[in-house]
């Protein structure tokens, strides 16, 4: 429970709830026209909870993560593998990503099973934490940070396996944050997370599922 306790710890702080607050407004923004939205490492269900008004299902693979979720949220929870969704073929309008296919050890298969469960023209979301920017930096010299098991640093070459499955419509960096504060800022090494949009390119015209 340890992992469950210091995700609910850092969002019931003011800084957590600042950085909630930001993400959740933008995937508001984003998703809001996905009737069916598969949340994938929802962890706590922290972002099924906030946004009340979106069907989302979470989807998490440690199976305190999906308990706690339920505590807080009436959404539906599943314990499961990103890399093997057990979900119909276009099931979802959306699939999210918030801080997690940075610590998918295959991310390329998580990505191939998002376009599976995708319905065509539906939408994929993820945001990554930024590997150059001082947040992360900071961070990761904390042996007790979860960022030190991020498995993959290079974001480009993620968004580039998305770009070969959605067309990506929109990608930007986000989020500064220093110290404990949260703001905006056009300094790339400011802004701790990327953000990557893209819709689903129908089966015959990607470029590989390889």
């Amino acid at each position: 429970m340890k992992d469950v306790d210091k995700f609910a710890r850092f969002y019931e702080s003011d800084f957590g709830k600042r950085i909630l607050e930001k993400e959740a407004e933008y995937i508001q923004k984003e998703l809001k026209d996905c009737d069916k939205i598969l949340d994938v490492g929802c962890g706590i269900g922290i972002f099924e909870e906030r946004l009340s008004g979106l069907d989302i299902t979470g989807l998490d693979i440690s199976e305190e993560m999906i308990t706690e979720a339920g505590k807080r949220s009436d959404k539906k929870f599943v314990v499961g593998d990103a890399e093997n969704l057990e979900f119909d073929d276009a099931s979802f309008d959306g699939v999210l990503y918030v801080a997690a296919l940075e610590f998918i050890a295959d991310y390329k298969k998580a990505v191939r099973e998002s376009w599976r469960v995708t319905k065509p023209g539906g939408k994929l979301l993820a945001l990554m934490l930024n590997p150059s920017s001082r947040y992360f930096h900071e961070q990761s010299e904390d042996k007790d940070s979860y960022f030190g098991r991020v498995l993959h640093t290079d974001v480009d070459e993620i968004r580039d396996y998305i770009a070969e499955l959605y067309e990506i419509v929109k990608e930007e960096y986000f989020l500064g944050i220093t110290g404990k504060g949260v703001f905006e800022t056009r300094d790339k090494n400011m802004r701790a997370c990327t953000r990557s949009s893209g819709k689903r390119i129908d089966r015959d015209n990607k470029v590989s599922m390889i």
